[in-house]
């Protein structure tokens, strides 16, 4: 059985005035702290969740959670799964209306089977469609993900089984599932090479899924026919290959930023065949990352930023600059890994439950993105910059000076009494880029790219 894997599950800059851009809302859960592994947003008033255990040691969580009004009041329920339940998890769910949705289920024992199962009541019931059978010969059957373009065409995938990925699509809602011929899908690398649940993004016909040894799996044909590009990252999933994950995203089927858990962040302009590095400037976060559908160049982030602290930013120039939205201490602070968007009114990002009626996601209020939706609080100036090694920071009752590589590691740190100048000697350190990280007596804080010469 393969260790499960979920980059969005991790428990997991220019400042910003403190702003509600988020509204919190209860997902009516049993129990405290149950997160998500997966939102569905079908239109700007239904969306599907997956709920998942969101505390290390606690037992499985088999539930969805939907709302049919925008997000303001959510119901819950269990999905039975058979007799077989005790052994199966669900890795997503994708719905595509208010009464029919799909969940993928993986198996967490020798010998059990899972597969899709479908709801067409709204959740009271789920039925598995057996035509996707992941049940093959070798035991090696794993079902990570399920995705619909519509109401009749979908894809699910799982891991090699009897010699290729086992992938099926559908042209009928999942009446019939048919399985993928091995000679249209890339062989994989290695018997360690498999997807991840939910590791996974879609924008128009093209589907682009992450892998274990760094891979992506890509078709512009839902699902058909499919191509392999080699990623930067040695592992999506951080278990395999490496500690790093990462998630991607894409505004278009060519243009997409790949973000990983340890704040390298990487574009593309291909479709996902090669990409580059992207210098940030500031706030980006390593949990989640969505694209804004309808806002070129525009995505989400959210997780801790580089001082851990939870919460979400957002950029509208293809990642160069991230502007923090809010975080820890903020009234509403995105907590959670998960984030997707419909378009520019409409989006949800995961957090934890409270209680039944208290917490566990956050919904986008409507605001629009811009570089000027936040009102930016510049704390200092850095001059030269470029710089050869001597820095001059000036700005008003400078407190803290910290100084991060690209890497997000801590490489210089300063504390002064309400200075409103500061000079750094940065010649010890090699050449390349720093975030130097400036905080002022009240606690606020920006974050100013310099370059090292």
């Amino acid at each position: 059985m393969k260790k499960l894997l979920l980059f969005a599950s991790f428990m997991v800059a220019v400042s910003v005035q403190a702003q509600d851009y988020w509204t919190e809302q209860a997902t009516s859960q049993p129990a405290a702290s149950t997160g998500m592994r997966s939102i569905s947003i079908v239109d700007d008033n239904v969306a599907w969740l997956s709920n998942s255990c969101g505390t290390t040691g606690c037992a499985t969580i088999r539930r969805y959670s939907k709302t049919t009004n925008g997000g303001t009041v959510w119901s819950t329920s269990a999905i039975d799964l058979g007799a077989q339940a005790a052994n199966l998890e669900i890795s997503n769910i994708w719905g595509v209306s208010a009464d029919v949705a799909y969940a993928s289920v993986f198996p967490k024992a020798a010998g059990v089977v899972g597969g899709i199962w479908q709801t067409t009541n709204g959740g009271t019931t789920w039925v598995r469609q057996n035509t996707a059978s992941f049940n093959g010969a070798d035991g090696a059957s794993f079902c990570n993900l399920v995705y619909f373009w519509d109401a009749n065409n979908g894809v699910t995938m799982g891991d090699p089984s009897e010699g290729s990925f086992e992938i099926y699509t559908t042209t009928n809602g999942g009446t019939n599932w048919v399985r993928v011929p091995a000679g249209n899908i890339p062989a994989a690398l290695d018997a360690a090479e498999y997807g991840l649940t939910n590791q996974y993004t879609v924008t128009g016909n093209t589907i682009w899924i992450g892998t274990t040894f760094g891979r992506i799996l890509i078709s512009t044909d839902k699902g058909y026919t499919w191509t392999a590009a080699v990623s930067p990252i040695p592992d999506f999933g951080g278990g395999i290959n490496g500690s790093e994950a990462g998630d991607l995203s894409f505004t278009d089927e060519q243009n997409g930023l790949l973000q990983t858990s340890d704040f390298l962040l990487y574009n593309t302009t291909d479709g996902g065949y090669t990409w580059n590095p992207v210098i940030w400037d500031a706030n980006l976060r390593n949990f989640g990352i969505s694209e804004i559908p309808g806002v070129p160049n525009a995505y989400i982030s959210v997780g801790e930023d580089l001082d851990a602290v939870r919460g979400s930013s957002f950029t509208t120039d293809g990642g160069l600059t991230w502007t923090n939205i809010n975080d820890n201490p903020d009234s509403n602070y995105v907590d959670g890994g998960v984030v997707t968007f419909l378009n520019a009114n409409t989006g949800f990002a995961s957090g934890f439950s409270t209680s039944a009626a208290v917490g566990g996601i956050f919904k986008w209020n409507g605001n629009p993105l811009s570089n000027d939706t936040f009102t930016a609080q510049q704390i200092a100036t850095a001059s030269p910059n470029p710089t050869t090694g001597v820095l001059e920071l000036r700005g008003t009752n400078i407190s803290q000076v910290v100084v991060f590589d690209v890497l997000g590691k801590q490489v210089l740190s300063g504390n002064y009494s309400s200075l409103n100048n500061v000079t750094l000697n940065l010649a010890s350190l090699n050449n390349g880029v720093y975030m130097v990280k400036v905080t002022n007596a009240t606690g606020n804080s920006s974050t100013i790219k310099v370059v090292k010469q």
